[in-house]
């Protein structure tokens, strides 16, 4: 009987360990996907951002030409909108950082959404 108890405890040990050490390595593997995801979300958020700024940049200079040739002063104007893309520009980078998942899906959304347009 007390071999059979014994016998008893060391297999319920092992299993344990078993266990112990497949919730371990998928922890590690669980960690080690969302560092992947953080790295995906933070070069999209780039890709993003650089994609805004360049619309930005040219939206500002379509619309300066056009403003100075009816004689609007353009030069502060093209400050006053820097200093606001550059509010936008914290603004996204701050929203990213508490939220990176809606940040991920507001991305694949307007890709989505870029892509229909520019398969049209």
């Amino acid at each position: 009987m007390a071999t059979t108890t014994t016998s008893a405890k060391r297999q319920a040990a092992s299993a344990a360990k078993r266990v112990k050490d497949e919730v371990v390595s998928g922890a590690e593997e669980i960690a080690g996907e969302a560092r992947e995801t953080a790295a995906k979300v933070k070069r999209e958020a780039g890709a993003i951002e650089e994609s805004l700024t360049r619309g930005a940049e040219d939206l500002v200079a379509t619309v300066g030409e056009k403003l100075r040739s009816v004689g609007v002063d353009t030069d502060r104007m093209a400050d006053v909108a820097k200093e606001q893309a550059s509010e936008l520009q914290r603004l996204i980078e701050d929203e990213i950082r508490e939220r990176p998942l809606r940040a991920l899906g507001l991305a694949a959304a307007v890709g989505l959404f870029v892509g229909f347009l520019s398969a049209r």
